[in-house]
This record gives structure tokens, C-alpha cells and sequence, in this order.
């Protein structure tokens, strides 16, 4: 205090004393009034000086208020509480409630996007405007009132922490197991077609099917091209661009469609390729590839033998359509919402994980395109995956 009035003698005016005065208490008193009578007549005041030194700075400036505050008031009654025992007494220790406060806290700053640091930050923000407003008011605070407050504030971030990097890491274990999981379906994928194609070479004798090799060599390029890519991923976490090359809508149509022969044929199904339309795209060829096969597989899958799938290509002005038809009978009304995420299947009847038309999704998503499905009921549905031609990428 000493400094500050040496800095107030000499014209300076210190810069905590400037934020103190902007905040005039709406009160005055000769009693002298407890530190937990102070905290609960200004319980308002309170939270705002904290609301005051946490906008903007720790929290972003365009955070409605109700999401700013959060759980603050509960933990500040909780403090009122414990600074309320006995005088001479140990402070109150931290209660269940005080745990489902705090972790409350952690998980609504997690799903708002602040970093660690900020909910630490915030817990020590509280304590300042408390400290501030016992100044104001000429209070000295105990030391006893001081290690209560510094105990609570300790356990509140404690808990927050604590709940904030528990779903945090949950979250990325779920990220990890989902895209080990999309990397097995497509290798299995793609090596369920290299066997067909396998099987079909060793039936032949003589001279192999022309279709038989392309379809094999197809399979195990796109193989090596996941297994390249799975590598790349793990050689820089923080994801890499889409590796763009140029094709036309007419050859991904074309090889989407003989790709998926060996398949169809085992399935006794038809398919057939329509293209109405040519341009030229740039794409990352795996992904796209990739989503297209998984659209005609599901479709060829869920197709009764003797029935049809068609591969169809267009073009507009400012996007190119694939679209994949099949006569699977129609979706169930209830799937459809979830049918591009991880892990859902459209019905009961056929074996697999799911995650064909999520990783069609993120192919689509990570072109700044779109997918959807049409559903025919009693006959089938459309899958319909558009990219825009003259958008840029986003990156992976």
C-alpha cells in the first residue's frame, strides 16, 4: 500500500486502483461486516467484476452472458458457505456439490472451445474480484479467510480440470478409434474385391478376364494408396492437404462402375454407368474414390439378386453429380437422419460395421461437397454426392 501511495504522491495513478474505482460500491456502512456479509449483499456485484475481468480477455467478447457465467454462481455461494463457519474454525471442506459444480464447469468449457489455461484463468479471476471488493470496502481479509477462499478456488479448478482433459481424452480416443476403424473397412474392402478378382483369374484358365486384372490391379493400388495415406496421417497429427489431381466425371463413373463389376457379378446384380455431361475435376482421387465405392458396394449389398444398380454422372454450372440407384426396397424412416454416421446401419438383414457412408461423408465434407440420400420407398434410393467445381478444397 505503501507503493501505491508513494506512485499517487509523484501524479501516477496505479493501475489496479484505476480498476477498482470504476467499480463504486452502491453502498456505504460504519458497521463492521463480515467477509461472508460482504460476498452475500454484493453476491451480484461480484460476479460482475468477474464477468468484467473474464470478457474478452479469457473468454471471447461475443459469449452471451448465461454461457459466460455457467456454474459461477452456484461455486461462489458454495465459498460464501464455507467463509460462514465457526471464526478460528478450519475452512468448510469442499462438498459433493462443490465436485458436481466444478465438473459441470470443465465439460460446458470444453464444448464452448476454451482452452485449459482459460478455465484455470477464470477460477483465479473470481478470486481477484473478491479480493477487489473487500478492498473497496476496507475489509481486511484473514488469513484464515484468505486460505479458505485459495483452498476452494484449488479444489474448484482441480475438479474442473479434471473433468475438462477426462472428456477431452475421450473424445480423441473416440477420434482414434474411428479412424483406425475407417482405415480397416477400407483395406477390407478393398481386399474383398482383390480376392474376387482372385477367385474369378483362378476359374478362368486360359487367357484372364480383362476386367478380372483391372479389377484386381485397381484393389491393390488402392491398398497401397490407404496404407500411404494412413502413414502420412500419423507422420503429422495435425492432418495434411488433400493431394488434388485431375480426372474427368466421366472416368470416375466409368471406373466406379468396372470396379464394382466382380462384386456385382458374384451378387447377381446389374450395374450399369450413364454419364450425361463431361468436365474435368480436381479431387483427391483416394478420397473421392473412395466414397464412390462405398456408395456402389452398399448399394450392389443391399440389392436383391436380379436386380439393378446404375452409376450415373452429371454436370452443371458450378457442380459435378454422381449419383448411385439402387433397388434395395427403400431406407427405414428412422435411419435415414443418422445414415452418415459412424457405426449405423441401414437394417438388420446384412453383416458389417457401418461406416461405408460415413467415410463417404468425409470425402464429401473435405471437398466443401455435400451427400444425401433419396429415399424411393418399395423400390429404392438415390445416393446423390456433389462437388463444387470451382470451390478450393478444404484441407484434411
Amino acid at each position: 500500500m505503501r507503493a501505491l501511495n508513494r506512485e499517487a504522491s509523484h501524479g501516477k495513478r496505479p493501475a489496479r486502483l484505476i480498476r477498482l474505482a470504476t467499480w463504486p460500491l452502491p453502498w456505504k456502512t460504519s458497521l463492521k461486516m463480515a467477509l461472508h456479509e460482504i460476498l452475500a449483499a454484493q453476491f451480484d456485484e461480484v460476479l460482475t467484476r468477474w464477468k468484467s475481468i473474464v470478457h474478452g480477455s479469457i473468454a471471447p467478447a461475443s459469449m452471451a452472458s448465461p454461457e459466460l457465467i455457467d456454474e459461477m454462481p452456484v461455486f461462489l455461494r458454495e465459498i460464501i458457505a464455507a467463509l460462514r463457519t465457526t471464526p478460528g474454525t478450519t475452512c468448510g471442506a469442499p462438498q459433493a456439490s462443490q465436485a458436481t459444480s466444478a465438473t459441470g464447469h470443465g465439460a460446458e468449457r470444453l464444448r464452448l472451445g476454451f482452452s485449459l489455461d482459460a478455465v484455470v484463468r477464470e477460477y483465479g479471476a473470481l478470486r481477484d474480484a473478491i479480493a477487489a471488493l473487500a478492498q473497496e470496502a476496507g475489509i481486511t481479509i484473514t488469513a484464515r479467510e484468505s486460505d479458505c477462499i485459495t483452498h476452494w478456488v484449488i479444489n474448484g479448478i482441480a475438479h474442473a480440470v479434471s473433468e475438462y482433459t477426462r472428456q477431452r481424452d475421450a473424445e480423441l480416443q473416440r477420434q482414434h478409434n474411428e479412424h483406425v476403424a475407417f482405415l480397416a473397412h477400407e483395406l477390407r474392402n478393398t481386399l474383398a474385391t482383390g480376392l474376387m478378382a482372385l477367385d474369378s483369374l483362378g476359374g478362368q484358365g486360359g487367357t484372364p478376364s480383362p476386367r478380372a486384372l483391372s479389377a484386381l490391379t485397381n484393389a491393390l493400388t488402392r491398398m497401397h494408396e490407404t496404407i500411404d495415406h494412413a502413414l502420412s496421417v500419423a507422420r503429422d497429427s495435425s492432418g495434411i492437404e488433400l493431394k488434388r489431381e485431375h480426372t474427368t466425371v466421366h472416368s470416375l463413373v466409368e471406373e466406379t462402375a468396372a470396379t464394382a463389376s466382380i462384386d456385382a457379378d458374384k451378387g447377381h446384380v446389374k450395374i450399369t454407368a450413364k454419364t450425361d455431361g463431361d468436365t474435368d475435376l480436381v479431387v483427391d482421387l483416394r478420397l473421392i474414390r473412395s466414397a464412390l465405392s462405398n456408395l456402389v458396394r452398399n448399394a450392389i449389398k443391399y440389392t436383391p439378386p436380379g436386380g439393378s444398380v446404375e452409376v450415373r454422372g452429371s454436370v452443371t454450372a458450378d457442380r459435378a453429380t454422381f449419383e448411385i440407384e439402387d433397388r434395395c426396397g427403400g431406407l427405414p424412416e428412422d435411419r435415414i437422419a443418422n445414415a452418415f454416421s459412424p457405426f449405423v446401419r441401414m437394417t438388420n438383414e446384412k453383416s458389417g460395421f457401418g461406416l461405408g457412408l460415413a467415410i463417404a461423408k468425409q470425402a464429401a465434407d473435405a471437398h466443401s461437397g455435400t451427400i444425401r440420400v433419396q429415399n424411393l420407398p418399395g423400390c429404392g434410393c438415390i445416393f446423390v454426392l456433389e462437388l463444387p467445381l470451382h470451390k478450393a478444397p478444404q484441407a484434411l
